[in-house]
């Protein structure tokens, strides 16, 4: 075999491994030939009826989705899909695979253009069983989310009515001259109680009082809104509606989240600048608001270690090849050498103790804001670098080789690391993974406690999985 023709059978090949199967049916002659099972090129000499692929494929077939097939690769649909201009027809079928129902895409096409060609179609199958489980993990993870965006909605409109305080203020004289009274359940508490003093009284004293009362973290914002000569600027601007959130004791000493909000108007008569202040409890929405960022990091990180989890990690890294912004990355898979032992010695408590350890020590080898840094399964962590033409890739393999290779309470952690970079061939996601998988069996081949880069591999790594 020429060279030539040895490289023609090598793409032909690494083509084939993509497909579950390839068919080619001639329906004038009611036959198929299989031009792959996926695992192999079979004999192209052989054929066998159209009706026993046919029957053959139904009985794999999962019972919900035969109707469907039947519409799709039945002779009579065959047939119509031969004789129109359609070039494709494409539908995703569960058929049983290595003992397991798997999600294949099944796509018939033909030349639609080519007289010579007319009554032949091939059929390929492809699994796509990876699509539905992310769909149906995501789809779990949005449940959750509107279930509690529901509970929010339970609150909507007694937030909405609840105006807590509700007082006016003249500002140009900087002074509150009614009571202040706070509603709490069937009470009313008087508001300037808490902090000692009694109407008339000034807005700037009240303010600078309860000032006191407001957390640190909020206490700047609420400050915007503290003084008469702020409220009569803002309104000099333009301005007729402030609002400010901040989180203060009630007149109870109870923890709360307040929205202040102040409607500022002009007396036609005096001239003087007044405002209707309105206080209302939303800590029901920060409460909300926690939960939802909660859920939300529970469903993206791995509990354990707070890395990404496998699915996260696998998106984001997907989505960071399919924008192309980085020419240079590279794929990082290692795992702790002889782990299983760790547990059986010391205990699942201490594995999982290593496992922290050593995602600790990744997240400091890692840029948090371009890196990509997921704990895959088990003691399998995968790290996704970009990185710049003029870096030198070794030694940032190198950092975080060193670093993760550490001690944990007197044991020594010994990782193998395999490494594929965008230039070892095409740039997906499952072509960098693959490349890197063989380059991690090399390390381990070799000896464990090292990391290989793909295209140092042998060719028998290269060829093994």
């Amino acid at each position: 075999m020429n060279k030539c023709m040895e490289l023609e059978d090598r793409i032909l090949r690494n083509l084939l491994t993509q497909y579950v199967g390839i068919f080619q049916i001639n329906i004038s002659e009611g036959v198929v030939l299989c031009l792959s099972d996926g695992e192999r090129v079979v004999d192209t000499s052989k054929t066998i009826s159209f009706e026993t692929w046919l029957n053959g494929t139904i009985d794999i077939c999962h019972c919900d989705d035969r109707i469907s097939i039947l519409n799709l690769i039945s002779y009579d649909a065959l047939k119509q899909f031969d004789s129109s201009n359609e070039v494709k027809q494409c539908k995703d079928i569960r058929l049983m695979v290595n003992g397991e129902y798997r999600w294949i895409l099944i796509t018939l096409m033909h030349d639609t253009d080519d007289a010579v060609c007319k009554g032949q179609i091939t059929v390929t199958y492809r699994d796509v069983s990876h699509r539905y489980k992310y769909y149906d993990i995501i789809e779990k993870k949005n449940l959750e989310l509107k279930k509690l965006l529901q509970t929010a909605e339970q609150y909507k409109a007694a937030l909405m009515s609840e105006a807590i305080v509700l007082y006016q203020v003249n500002f140009s004289k900087d002074i509150i001259e009614n009571d202040i009274i706070q509603r709490k359940k069937n009470s009313a508490l008087k508001v300037l109680n808490a902090v000692g003093i009694n109407t008339p009284c000034s807005y700037d004293e009240y303010c600078r009082r309860w000032h006191k009362r407001v957390s640190d973290d909020t206490i700047n914002n609420y400050m915007l809104l503290e003084t008469s000569a702020k409220m009569i600027d803002e309104y000099n601007k333009g301005k007729t509606l402030l609002t400010q959130d901040y989180r203060t004791l009630d007149t109870q000493n109870e923890e709360m989240w307040v929205s202040k909000t102040v409607y500022l108007a002009k007396d036609n008569i005096t001239g003087d600048i007044i405002g209707i202040v309105s206080l209302r409890n939303v800590s029901e929405r920060y409460h909300q608001e926690f939960l939802r960022e909660s859920l939300a990091k529970q469903a993206s990180l791995d509990l354990l270690t707070g890395l990404y989890n496998h699915v996260t990690g696998e998106l984001l890294i997907k989505n960071k090849i399919d924008d192309g912004i980085y020419s240079d990355s590279a794929f990082i898979i290692f795992d702790i050498d002889k782990f299983k032992l760790v547990n059986d010695t010391y205990g699942h408590y201490f594995g999982d103790c290593v496992l922290q350890c050593v995602a600790a020590r990744l997240k400091e080898s890692v840029r948090e804001d371009s890196d990509i840094a997921i704990r895959y399964g088990g003691d399998e962590f995968v790290v996704y670098v970009n990185y710049k033409q003029e870096d030198n890739i070794k030694d940032i393999v190198n950092r975080i080789f060193n670093n993760v290779s550490c001690i944990y309470e007197g044991y020594q952690i010994s990782i193998s690391m395999g490494i594929s970079l965008l230039s070892d061939g095409n740039p997906h996601y499952y072509d960098m993974y693959r490349n890197a998988d063989k380059a991690l069996y090399e390390a381990k081949r070799s000896g464990r406690g090292q990391y290989r880069f793909y295209g140092e591999c042998s060719e028998e790594s290269k060829d093994a999985g």
